[in-house]
């Protein structure tokens, strides 16, 4: 995708997603939008990228987690 950038990533609290998760704000040549990960009822990792990946494509998820690398800090 092309000019991917994240605008902006906040934790998504127990009261909007029962087991919480992260959001991310997106934009990029194509428009922007708002890709949210969060632990569902059978304790795995889901995702919601507005139609723009599914079980069978994952680029557009493989792109954002690459970005997300990047605004990571290391403390330990």
């Amino acid at each position: 995708m092309k000019n991917l950038h994240i605008d902006e990533v906040w934790a998504i609290n127990a009261e909007a997603i029962p087991n919480g998760g992260i959001g991310i704000s997106w934009s990029a040549t194509i428009g922007f939008g708002q890709f949210i990960l969060y632990w569902g009822e059978d304790g795995k990792l889901h995702a919601d990228t507005e139609c723009l990946s599914s079980n069978e494509n994952k680029d557009f998820i493989k792109a954002i987690l690459n970005l997300l690398v990047e605004e990571v800090i290391v403390d330990g």
